[in-house]
């Protein structure tokens, strides 16, 4: 993948034309769709943070050169399981099982031998992997300056796996917001539709010039992508510090969407409403 060049603004677009927003939904049609979008965004970070975990504690207690690849992957709906891989890709050497319902980590450091559902998981993400890069490689843009792109697979249905391409930072106090896309793969990892979900990227600060906290951080989305995206509510989560909202400005929709990080939830406030919370006439 190529480095792409960063630019001061930002706004939403899609490689698959979609449909633009002729008129704003009813109230209960949005907050619909916003749910529905925070569910997506949180189970996304839940995903990466499973893998930055498992990754930092694979290489702590195993020799580097001793581990070639892993899997991050869903048994069951209320399971992650990251799997890391001798050389030989035979054993597994390290395991962390992350519950969703009770938020416990466990980890397992006694080698064993891989599962065949662990070698086939294996094998489909390989197979995806290819494919996207076959299909969409030239589509895919990032920010070295700033990081590498992380890579998540997520079961959404029972035919769907989506490889989520999430725009990765290594600089501190920095929110990635942009160069993130999504495909979807069948269950033997056929590319079914491609998304992009912003049309470059804004690395948006969590401190001032001057090192204070800054109060409220926001980007805009352009007609075409009324709605914070999954991958927004992902690398807020991820990175925002002690930041709790985030606010996305929807020209489609004409009014503000606010993210709150305590409680993952989102609402709508039109421009009218803003304009009357912030004493505007």
């Amino acid at each position: 993948m190529a480095s792409a060049i960063c630019i001061v603004g930002m706004a939403s677009c899609s490689v698959h034309k979609r449909n633009v927003l002729t008129e704003r939904p009813q109230p209960e049609q949005i907050q619909a769709a916003l749910d529905s979008i925070c569910a997506e965004g949180y189970n996304l970070f839940v995903a990466e943070r499973v893998n930055w975990v498992a990754t930092d504690s694979a290489l702590a207690h195993c020799d580097e050169n001793n581990l070639r690849g892993n899997i991050i992957w869903q048994p069951n709906s209320g399971m992650w399981s990251a799997v890391f891989f001798d050389r030989e890709q035979k054993n597994c050497l390290f395991e962390l099982v992350y519950d969703t319902r009770t938020g416990e980590e466990h980890c397992f450091y006694e080698p064993r031998p891989l599962s065949e559902q662990e070698r086939a998981q294996w094998e489909l993400k390989g197979t995806m992997f290819d494919n996207a890069i076959k299909s969409y490689g030239d589509s895919l843009r990032y920010n070295s300056d700033y990081g590498r792109p992380n890579i998540d697979f997520v079961r959404v249905d029972p035919n769907t796996i989506r490889m989520y391409i999430l725009q990765g930072v290594e600089r501190p106090n920095v929110i990635p917001f942009g160069n993130d896309y999504s495909i979807d793969f069948d269950n033997k990892g056929n590319t079914k539709t491609f998304r992009r979900y912003h049309r470059g990227f804004l690395p948006m600060r969590t401190v001032d010039e001057n090192g204070e906290k800054v109060a409220a951080i926001y980007h805009s989305h352009l007609k075409d992508n009324p709605y914070i995206t999954p991958t927004d509510i992902c690398n807020f989560l991820l990175y925002r510090g002690e930041l709790e909202q985030v606010y996305i400005l929807s020209t489609a929709l004409d009014g503000y969407i606010i993210y709150n990080a305590k409680d993952n939830s989102a609402v709508f406030l039109s421009r009218e409403v803003m304009d009357k919370i912030n004493g505007n006439k």
